[in-house]
């Protein structure tokens, strides 16, 4: 495995933190704005249309544990990125790597990463 173990369990405390959630649907909602990222690029970067990420936070349709497991791939490489870039410059394989163990395809990883690059305060 490449993925640091601070990550791992980063993506597991959030994935845990949806399921457990009364409201998963305002869980996500607050993650994905955390990370400054629209329902359009979330829906963009999940292969679905942005009326359905507003109905998954909004409660109108349940996540899957598909979508939970991608959406979470996502913050994690945004939070990777994030912390990677205050000290070093990106290594674009070592974001392979780990984009391929959390499931995301390689051709959305550079959105991903120009997502995180920049929106978030690194």
């Amino acid at each position: 495995m490449y993925t640091p173990e601070w990550l791992t369990k980063f993506a597991q405390d959030i994935a845990g933190n949806i399921v457990m959630s009364s409201e998963p649907g305002s869980a996500i909602q607050v993650y994905r704005k955390n990370y400054c990222i629209t329902q359009k690029e979330l829906g963009q970067l999940l292969n679905l249309r942005r009326e359905t990420i507003s109905r998954i936070e909004n409660g109108k349709v349940n996540s899957t544990l598909k979508f939970i497991q991608n959406f979470v791939g996502v913050l994690a490489i945004a939070e990777a990125t994030k912390a990677y870039c205050k000290v070093n410059e990106i290594e674009f394989p070592f974001f392979e790597r780990i984009s391929k163990e959390f499931g995301i395809s390689s051709d959305k990883l550079d959105q991903i990463l120009g997502i995180a690059l920049e929106k978030l305060e690194v």
